[in-house]
């Protein structure tokens, strides 16, 4: 137990290292601009277009089938973010939940829901890159001179994330650490 908190607490530094150098280059990249003095004028209007364009996926839902597929994809990221918290939490103390919501059935079934839909356009994504092949279709494809290296590479990165939230529910559920209930995650609960 200990020594799992040691190389938990070691790589959390790590990591707080790793993104406080990022941080601070993206924040010097920001400040090597020049200034907006229109940045405050319509705000309510920017906001309102905020919502619509990036949580709403507006723009990509033109495209029905891909469009849907990134928006599953984006929304796991935010909701399964709480997974993380809890799977961080659970270093610490075994049945760990997020205060308030932790133990809400909605939030078990958000996450499973969305995981499930987001591994699917997974496959949606593989198979449309496996469809639209600069190798197959030369210039035509719409991934024609696209590093489609990194775009598998982010694909698989996605499912791991995926599958790790699955491990992580199956293996509190085997040790008796059931946070919601079991109709609420059944596609979790059933690894275990």
């Amino acid at each position: 137990m200990v020594v799992r908190l040691i190389i938990a607490l070691a790589l959390t530094v790590l990591t707080l290292v790793i993104v406080g150098k990022r941080a601070q280059t993206i924040y010097r990249l920001i400040m090597s601009g020049q200034p907006d003095h229109d940045r405050m004028n319509e705000v309510g209007q920017r906001r309102k277009r905020q919502l619509v364009e990036v949580l709403g996926q507006r723009k990509l839902l033109k495209w029905t089938v891909p469009g849907t597929a990134h928006l599953f994809t984006m929304w796991a990221f935010i909701i399964l973010l709480t997974v993380y918290i809890e799977a961080y939490g659970a270093l610490f103390v075994p049945d760990f939940a997020i205060p308030l919501i932790g133990h809400w059935s909605v939030l078990g079934f958000l996450q499973d829901t969305i995981a499930v839909l987001c591994l699917t356009s997974l496959v949606v994504f593989a198979i449309i890159r496996v469809r639209n092949a600069p190798e197959r279709e030369h210039r035509a494809s719409r991934f024609y001179g696209s590093h489609t290296g990194g775009a598998w590479l982010i694909l698989f990165m996605i499912f791991n994330v995926l599958w790790t939230l699955f491990f992580f529910r199956a293996a509190s559920s085997a040790l008796g650490n059931r946070v919601f209930a079991w109709a609420t995650r059944c596609a979790s609960i059933g690894w275990a």
